[in-house]
């Protein structure tokens, strides 16, 4: 591709690497960048660079849609491509007066999100915790922005998902398939050497039974499957270790919701620098991952990276990393037992079996390669324009 293209990112979140949601455009951009594009982004804080860090923002400006419209009819000649969040740019290209190619991401669907929240009333009957005014405004400003999603499906050229479950949904319930394509997340060549150089031999890694979690402390990431996780590992394995990490809480709040008492077999990070993940899993035997709904699943990707076999719920995300290396890894959603088990045998492996397993491991997380995804992103999108 010769062309230098003129890129456009839009997102409703922080332009942040160590979340989740804008780091894969982020990354992204960098790739495209570093091929000789030009990239530029259109953020929470770009729209509302003066109250975005008040608690009365929310109630008091226009919908994040609103200010991306504003700035693509008033940029709309510098760009190419604009590849927005799935609800960022619910409106037609002429609305727009854009004449380029125009994306819709998703990072994890909506409707996805959905029907956990359903699950999530059912299975455990939480409420919201918050203020309660706060928590009915944010209800029905969703409500009411809800169609936006659909619309910017339906007014975009372009679809790009994270899984193939997602490809089938939008598929066979919105009808939008022809317009979709999937592209996976990945790591960048450092990020990827960085978890390389991280891997320690079995030898080192199998003796320490430490069992590893990356991820918000909240129940769609699993928090209230892992006292039982625990408490049934620690029967069969009592010598077993456990790292939490990022769990936005504090150690003694995800101690007393797990309500077992601080010890040095239990270790809690609440937050970390991107850069410092790969030192933090060197030390761990095998990886847990309990979560309920992924869009794809970092937490999972970065695990295998640094070579560690990881046990998953069998949901969209990270069923496309984990079924290449070993279909068992992945356990029916809900089913703690079945997850339990699992990781009690991959904490007990042979030198040898476990060896093997954490090379297969390796070889995966080198198929999802920023460099060879950006490029496979700017030939379909380049394919697109080009219509």
């Amino acid at each position: 591709m010769n062309r230098h293209l003129k890129i456009l990112m839009i997102l409703h979140m922080p332009w942040n690497r160590n979340l989740g949601g804008p780091r894969v455009q982020l990354e992204l951009a960098e790739e495209f960048q570093a091929m000789g594009h030009h990239v530029e982004k259109f953020d929470i804080c770009d729209a509302f660079p003066q109250t975005q860090s008040s608690r009365l923002a929310e109630f008091i400006h226009p919908s994040f849609a609103a200010k991306a419209k504003a700035f693509v009819q008033a940029n709309a000649d510098n760009f190419d491509i604009i590849d927005a969040h799935q609800g960022n740019l619910p409106f037609s290209k002429q609305e727009l007066g854009f004449h380029g190619l125009l994306v819709a991401r998703s990072v994890g669907l909506h409707a996805f999100s959905e029907e956990f929240a359903k699950l999530e009333r059912t299975k455990w009957s939480l409420k919201p915790k918050g203020n309660p005014i706060a928590n009915w405004w944010r209800y029905w400003r969703r409500r009411r922005e809800r169609p936006n999603d659909l619309r910017s499906f339906k007014t975009c050229d372009l679809i790009n998902l994270p899984n193939h479950d997602e490809l089938a949904y939008v598929r066979d319930t919105f009808g939008l398939g022809d317009k979709s394509v999937v592209f996976p997340f990945g790591l960048s060549q450092q990020r990827q050497q960085a978890f390389a150089q991280a891997v320690q031999p079995p030898s080192v890694r199998l003796p320490k039974k430490q069992v590893v979690f990356i991820g918000y402390w909240t129940p769609r990431k699993g928090s209230r499957d892992w006292a039982e996780i625990i408490t049934r590992t620690k029967e069969r394995v009592p010598e077993a270790r456990f790292l939490f990490l990022g769990t936005g809480m504090s150690g003694p709040e995800v101690l007393e919701d797990l309500n077992i008492q601080a010890d040095n077999w239990i270790k809690i990070i609440p937050g970390y620098d991107s850069n410092e993940l790969p030192g933090l899993l060197s030390g761990a035997t095998v990886g847990a991952f309990p979560s309920y709904m992924e869009g794809f699943g970092f937490a999972v990707l970065e695990k295998i990276a640094t070579g560690l076999p990881t046990v998953a719920y069998d949901i969209p995300g990270p069923r496309e990393m984990l079924r290449p290396i070993d279909k068992s890894l992945m356990v029916p959603v809900g089913n703690v037992k079945a997850f339990t088990k699992k990781l009690i045998e991959l904490l007990q492996l042979d030198e040898s079996s476990y060896t093997k397993l954490s090379q297969k491991c390796l070889e995966v997380a080198a198929t999802f390669f920023w460099p060879i995804i950006a490029k496979q992103h700017l030939e379909i999108y380049s394919e697109h324009l080009q219509k």
